[in-house]
């Protein structure tokens, strides 16, 4: 009976080669449920990246749309309305207009609200960063008070900005603009994206945004736009009793923009 007890107890044990199969198959277990976990995280983690990399993009390219399309624009012997755009290739385009918009203006700058100077441009911060940034200045006196020291940061992770101005007179781009007697018909932003790790390529993001005011400011200067003319020509004349005969007003009728050339 002894023997045949000691032979039952030997029979109930588990032998190495089941320990180390049990191990083994545990092992592989485990490291399935850590690569999927592991792929899930990643997966999770890049679709947050990119989800708040188009929010980011959404918010900046809509800021400059709406400064834009509200660009205010008047005659002024001093160019305190002009539209200023420099073009620097390396350290990106600048460009600085008036604008009615109160986007993105902080509110202790109210006081400026309705009618303030915006610069934008790429700037650096105290450790060398660059961001995309904005200038706010009072309208009316922009020249009186330094105020490169209240930057308003748009966006880190910007890479460059490249800025074209549409000509109203013959429909072409230009990359810098210096006019005082017409303003751009359309202003074409190209902002360049840089990853938040900086692993990957730069995204470009290029919106064009036209301004409602160019026309009618170009009519109050004297400068007149052939709307049928598909390349966007133009007559210009300070004076109505310059223009050629097509062009004046009809006798006996109220005055007004001359009518279009026959083409």
């Amino acid at each position: 009976m002894t023997a045949i007890r000691l032979v039952r107890k030997q029979r109930e044990a588990f032998t190495l080669l089941e320990v180390m199969l049990a191990v083994a198959i545990l092992g592989l277990l485990m490291t399935t449920v850590y690569a999927t976990w592991s792929a899930a995280l990643i997966g999770w983690k890049r679709s947050a990246s990119v989800s708040e990399s188009f929010q980011r993009e959404r918010i900046v390219m809509d800021t400059l749309s709406e400064l834009t399309s509200s660009l205010v624009y008047f005659g002024s012997q001093n160019g305190l309305y002009d539209v200023q755009g420099t073009h620097n290739g390396s350290e990106g385009d600048t460009v600085s207009f008036v604008t009615s918009s109160d986007v993105f203006l902080p509110p202790d700058e109210a006081s400026i609200a309705g009618m303030r100077r915006v610069t934008i441009g790429i700037f650096q911060d105290q450790g060398g960063n660059p961001f995309l940034g904005i200038i706010n200045e009072p309208a009316l006196q922009p020249k009186e008070t330094s105020y490169r020291n209240q930057i308003r940061v748009l966006s880190y992770n910007v890479c460059g900005l490249q800025i074209q101005y549409r000509d109203p007179r013959d429909a072409s781009f230009k990359d810098q603009w210096n006019e005082s007697i017409v303003i751009p018909e359309a202003i074409v932003y190209s902002v360049a994206f840089c990853t938040t790790d900086q692993t990957g390529p730069p995204v470009t993001v290029t919106r064009a945004v036209d301004i409602p005011i160019a026309l009618y400011a170009m009519q109050a200067k004297g400068v007149w736009v052939n709307n049928q003319s598909t390349t966007n020509e133009i007559e210009q004349s300070m004076n109505p009793a310059d223009l050629p005969s097509s062009l004046q007003p009809a006798s006996g009728g109220s005055e007004g923009p001359p009518a279009p050339l026959e083409q």
